[in-house]
């Protein structure tokens, strides 16, 4: 009915019931760009083409004009294996449908690349402090990927979710656990190739755009919001009732 809010729905496996429109055809992009990866992969020298082409790197971009980079890499995964593409689709599909079903599909779309290109330039930005990081590769849709579970966090924080199809979780619970399930990957010595430049960029860049934290006047609000908590708290601190029986003020009036 009109005027009640949105509710995603969630198949057994915490899987949106819905394929929508926009994330179905990042599906198959994604998909045909991977079997792309893989043949061109097996050629000589093909590997080493796709990274320093269409992979994001500091001397790819400033050292070498390929401004194509923060677009392209968001596209591409790990050809060494199907682990990488096949996380990433199903947080696709899972997170991905129920925002485009609230938000519509341009909205979505325009939110995806947005924050996958503020992700790269996080990873430029990295890269441009340390040096040592200017010639590496990255690729993959991780940095959009993680802005979507940030705003699936605001937009649906107490939607329950059974996660495996066993165990129920709300919906800003179970974003806090993949958030903390990539930080942990990325800062374990078995996933020194994982881009924490991409999530913590993807994850920032998602937040200023859900709470529109990127309009002055937003951030001025949210500042004055901030400023009367602060006050209510301290007059609250300082405020004192004193009880009495009769109905006579004390002398010098009553006090609060």
């Amino acid at each position: 009915m009109p005027g009640e809010p949105y509710q995603p729905a969630f198949n057994r496996f915490g899987l949106s019931m819905r394929l929508t429109r926009a994330v179905k055809w990042l599906l198959l992009a994604n998909a045909i760009v991977f079997v792309l990866e893989l043949v061109v992969g097996r050629l000589d020298g093909g590997l080493d083409l796709i990274l320093d082409e269409l992979a994001i790197s500091f001397d790819g971009v400033f050292g070498r004009a390929r401004l194509w980079q923060p677009l392209t890499y968001m596209f591409l995964h790990d050809p060494m294996g199907i682990s990488h593409i096949l996380w990433n689709m199903l947080m696709l599909w899972m997170f991905g449908s129920p925002l485009e079903g609230f938000w519509g599909a341009r909205r979505f779309l325009r939110f995806y690349l947005l924050t996958g290109l503020l992700a790269a330039g996080a990873i430029l930005l990295v890269a441009a402090v340390f040096p040592g990081q200017r010639l590496a590769p990255t690729l993959g849709a991780s940095g959009a990927l993680y802005a979507l579970l940030v705003a699936f966090g605001f937009n649906f924080p107490d939607v329950v979710i059974y996660l495996f199809g066993l165990f129920p979780i709300k919906g800003k619970h179970l974003v806090l656990l993949f958030i903390g399930l990539g930080v942990l990957q990325a800062l374990t010595l078995g996933a020194s190739n994982v881009s924490l430049a991409a999530h913590f960029g993807g994850m920032l860049a998602g937040l200023i755009l859900v709470t529109g934290l990127w309009r002055p006047s937003r951030v001025a609000s949210y500042a004055r919001l901030g400023w009367m908590k602060l006050r209510y708290r301290r007059l609250k601190r300082r405020l004192k009732v004193v009880d009495r029986q009769d109905d006579e003020p004390p002398p010098g009036g009553w006090r609060h």
